[in-house]
Formats: structure tokens, C-alpha cells, sequence
């Protein structure tokens, strides 16, 4: 049987994989330029923070809220016109579906995005607004990828990997121009990294323009496909992890994106949950910007201390996406907050009589904390008295602030209470911890 009946993408061949070229990414960005914003890069407003000069590159202000437009752009700009007229199918985790969508629909080619099951409902939704169909197929990416490439060879449509097509990965090359061109003084780019597309575009421009400027990819530890892949020297599949960082979140590595960025890439990072929390956090509050987990992973590096010598450098951070739902920008932001200490949770056993439960709230707001929401569980009874356990949300001003009320807490109900956040749930936690931590 020929490989082209089986399930094969000729454009992406891990037997042949496609080293995106320098020059390939200059006419990508000449192609795409009208239809792109040139997104500013802009200094952080607490660079003395971090002791680094960062400097973030706001891809998320793109029409569609993520970089991603830019490869899809090149993409359908270099369709056949009798293919334009069939038809495109893509599989995607979201931003890339959403940015087909769009822009196919701009260009009258009729699209079908296929999503996995777990893909947020605003990201099917906006998919839905711009006129694609949408069919939802498989548990991940990949099996999303293998139902639509199916598709494709029945209805004679034109497949489109959205994470490693040669022409995708050249447009994303257009974004490392632009910060060249922007800040050429730069001394290292860190890329959030999932497939490896952005990354392998990034290194070759920068290295071809810049070899001194050091490239950083950054991914979940949660999911560390592509840091897995180069420490095992060749590209692996991983069981997929759900985390905040969703958009890079993917069970194997771009083969053309791998063979690209292996021999470029100055370094790979991994990134602890609460850094990308706390990371999303301090781009809302200090910054004013609303950036999705994975564009908040390159932050999310500096904060865990994973670069010091990068010290009185110029870095820039590739803020690469915005498009995260409110339900789970929320739950971010309390993450943040816990990691921070800045939101204590705990829980604690009261006698079930209102003079106890007073004494609870008097004990708490008497430290200056204030009670962001509670609820009473069942009663139990010890002996002749009846309980109740109270579970409790408190704000704090830090995390010194939090260990204080973890011990008052502990002294007045030394057998009932548990704390919940880290690392308020070790008993071992004493004050020396603040100085590990801050």
C-alpha cells in the first residue's frame, strides 16, 4: 500500500523532516506583513523586581489573541486557488482553529476545524462565530490531527497541520523580525514552547541575524514533551497533563519544528504550575495585561530563578497569547494568590454554638485579615459537644502575613485545623521558611 493511502502528511514526515530556512521566513513576513499588526514591545514596568532588563513582545494584541495567525496567514496565502476553493481542514487545541477561522472566512475558503473534547467552550464558540464547521473528534490533539487528515483524503481537502507545517512555521518567523528590528540590543528571547513551532522559527532568524542572542524555550513541567524529546535525542510521546498552560500543552513534538530548533536552541526550561500563577497574576496586576498560561510561561521562568545569568541583561519575553476563558482566568488568579500567600485556605473545627463561630471571625479580622468567602460543613460530635468544620478563605498581605495567622490558628484549635496551600499543609513549616521563599 502507498503511504500516501495510509495516514501521512507529506508536509510533515518525521522520516523527512523540513528545516525551516532563514530566507523562507523573510518571504513569510513579507507576504503576511499588510494583514499582521507589527505588536510593540514594551520595557516591564518592574525590571529593578527581577534585576533583568525585560521587555515583553505583546503578540497577544494580535486581532485574534495569539501569534498564531501569523503562520496561518502564510498558510492560506500560499494555497493553489483550485485548493483555496475545495477547502481546508486543521486540527486544533484552539488559537490555532480560532485564527483559520477568521481569516479563512476573510479569504472566502471554506474551512472544518476539528477540536478535541477537552477544548474550551469559548474557543468552539468563536470558531462557530466566524463561519468554520466545527467537528469535535478525539481526546487530544493528536487524535484530533488523525481524524482530520482522514477527512481530508475523503472529501479532497487540503490538510494543514496548525503546529508544524513548513508554511506555519515561516510565518511565526515574522515575529523575531520584529523584535530585531524593535530591540536589537537584546540579549536573549525566551519562547513558550509546546509543538516547537515558535521556538524553531525564533532561533533561526535570531541565529542567523544574531548568534550571540541566547534563545530560551520555556514548557510546563506538567508536560515536558519537547524538554524530554532533547534530553532523549530524539522526538517522544507523552501521556497528556491537563494544566493552566493548555495552549502548549501537547503529548508529542513537530518533527520539522524539532529538527529545526535541536541544534539552535541555547537552553530548555521547566515551569512549576504556581510560577505560571503567579506569573499570570503579576501581568494582570503590575502590567495590565491579560496573557493566557503559555504566554506567561517565559515570565513564569524568571520568577522561578531559572536564569540567573541573565542578571542587568536584556530579555525579551514572548508574551505569545491572550486567549484564555474567564473561568479559568479565575482560577489562575486565586492559584497566584494562594502561591503567594496572599490567599489562605484552611479549614478548622468550632463548636456548632454562635458565641464559637464569633469568636472564629473576631480571631481572624483582629489580624488585619479579610475573610474572602466561607461555608459550614456537617456537624460531628466528640464526646457531648457538637462541631462544625468552617472552611475558610482569608487575604493576607503576604506570605509572612499568611504563616502568622497559620500559627495564631494553630495555637487556639491545635487538634481541628488544616491549611491547604502550599506550603502551609507541612507541619514542618516554620518563620525560616519566608527566606526560602521569598
Amino acid at each position: 500500500m502507498s503511504r500516501r493511502n495510509e495516514d501521512y502528511d507529506e508536509y510533515c514526515d518525521p522520516e523527512n523532516p523540513r528545516i525551516i530556512k532563514y530566507d523562507d521566513i523573510v518571504e513569510a513576513t513579507q507576504r503576511i506583513r499588510p494583514f499582521v499588526a507589527n505588536t510593540p514591545i514594551m520595557a516591564a514596568h518592574t525590571q529593578r523586581e527581577f534585576g533583568i532588563y525585560i521587555h515583553y513582545k505583546l503578540d497577544f494584541m494580535q486581532k485574534m489573541g495569539s501569534f498564531k495567525e501569523r503562520g496561518i496567514l502564510n498558510a492560506l496565502h500560499l494555497l493553489p486557488a483550485d485548493k483555496k476553493k475545495l477547502g481546508v481542514v486543521m486540527a486544533s487545541s484552539g488559537n490555532e482553529g480560532v485564527a483559520l477561522s477568521y481569516h479563512a472566512a476573510k479569504m472566502n475558503i471554506p474551512v472544518i476545524v476539528i477540536l478535541p473534547m477537552s477544548i474550551p467552550i469559548d474557543k468552539m464558540q468563536r470558531c462557530h462565530l466566524f463561519g468554520a464547521k466545527v467537528i469535535v473528534q478525539g481526546t487530544n490533539l493528536q487524535e484530533a490531527q488523525k481524524y482530520a487528515r482522514a477527512l481530508a483524503r475523503d472529501k479532497g481537502l487540503t490538510f494543514i497541520n496548525g503546529r508544524d507545517h513548513p508554511h506555519i512555521l515561516a510565518g511565526y518567523g515574522s515575529m523575531a523580525l520584529e523584535i530585531l528590528e524593535t530591540t536589537p540590543f537584546v540579549d536573549a528571547v525566551i519562547v513558550p514552547v509546546g509543538s516547537g513551532g515558535l521556538a524553531a522559527a525564533t532561533a533561526t532568524v535570531v541565529k542567523h541575524l544574531k548568534p550571540s542572542v541566547l534563545i530560551y524555550g520555556v514548557q510546563p513541567e506538567a508536560m515536558p514533551t519537547f524538554f524530554n524529546s532533547l534530553e532523549s535525542d530524539e522526538p517522544i510521546q507523552l501521556p497528556l497533563q491537563t494544566n493552566m498552560a493548555d495552549a502548549v500543552s501537547v503529548n508529542s513534538v513537530g518533527c520539522n519544528a524539532y529538527a529545526t530548533a535541536k541544534p539552535l536552541l541555547d537552553k530548555m526550561l521547566l515551569v512549576k504550575e504556581d510560577w505560571i500563577a503567579r506569573a499570570m497574576l503579576h501581568l494582570l496586576e503590575r502590567e495590565k495585561f491579560v496573557v493566557e498560561g503559555a504566554g506567561a510561561c517565559p515570565l513564569a521562568a524568571i520568577m522561578g530563578n531559572l536564569v540567573p545569568e541573565l542578571k542587568c541583561k536584556n530579555v525579551v519575553c514572548i508574551l505569545s497569547g491572550g486567549n484564555v476563558d474567564n473561568i479559568l482566568l479565575n482560577r489562575c488568579m486565586e492559584r497566584g494568590l494562594a502561591s503567594e500567600g496572599r490567599l489562605v485556605i484552611f479549614r478548622v473545627g468550632v463548636r456548632n454554638d454562635p458565641v464559637s463561630k464569633s469568636n472564629l471571625m473576631s480571631l481572624i479580622s483582629s489580624g488585619g485579615y479579610n475573610i474572602h468567602r466561607h461555608f459550614q460543613d456537617n456537624s460531628w460530635t466528640e464526646g457531648e459537644e457538637y462541631y462544625v468544620e468552617m472552611k475558610m478563605v482569608c487575604e493576607a498581605k503576604g506570605l509572612a502575613h499568611a504563616l502568622e495567622l497559620k500559627r495564631t490558628i494553630e495555637r487556639v484549635y491545635p487538634c481541628t485545623s488544616v491549611f491547604e496551600n502550599e506550603p502551609f499543609n507541612d507541619k514542618r513549616t516554620c518563620p525560616c521558611y519566608i527566606k526560602k521563599a521569598s
